[in-house]
């Protein structure tokens, strides 16, 4: 991240509007709501949005509903659901995320689903990733093809095989039992 000013449109400079579309080669937002921003580049500082659509966000104190960048920085922020090549959150919630390459940092997330997940000091509900680094990492469900450093699961990839095979019998069996009871009734 760089602190470097960017040249802006006025119409995308601190704008305190409610629900209003914004679209700009580059939106610098502080404290402000709006309803969409459309641009190359997206900073956001004590504000919040409905809908991004940009190449890169950097979101500080901020809040978003939905995210579609192929960058995307977070620091102390919120963000319901976003999509793109590369996430990087700092003492961020996250609700649900599809990205190639996800980084969290002292973070929460709902669901992840990634290829390459780094996490530090943060934790999943459900991570879904190829391959996860760093520690600890705290998760409730963990299916990934290689994991390297200290996990805390409350299911892991065989414990998920598991209590799917387990559950397919107990639901056979059940239904093995209705139809001998059925069948002898008739």
């Amino acid at each position: 991240m760089s602190n470097q000013s960017i040249p802006l449109e006025p119409e995308a400079q601190d704008q305190n509007t409610t629900g209003e579309e914004i679209s700009a080669e580059a939106a610098n937002l502080s404290n402000v709501t709006v309803g969409k921003v459309t641009a190359e580049l997206v900073r956001m500082s004590n504000s919040a949005a409905n809908q991004i659509s940009a190449t890169e966000v950097e979101l500080r104190n901020s809040a978003a509903a939905q995210v579609q960048a192929d960058v995307v920085t977070a620091n102390n922020a919120a963000i319901a659901m976003a999509r793109g090549q590369s996430l990087d959150l700092s003492q961020t919630f996250l609700g649900a995320a599809q990205v190639e390459k996800a980084s969290l940092e002292s973070s929460r997330a709902a669901a992840l689903y990634t290829q390459v997940a780094e996490l530090h000091d943060s934790q999943a509900a459900v991570l879904v990733a190829k391959e996860v680094h760093g520690g600890p990492i705290r998760t409730a469900v963990l299916l990934a093809g290689r994991v390297e450093g200290p996990v805390e699961t409350m299911v892991d990839t065989p414990r998920a095989m598991l209590a799917g095979l387990s559950a397919g019998i107990g639901v056979g069996l059940v239904l093995f039992l209705f139809q001998l009871l059925l069948g002898r009734r008739k």
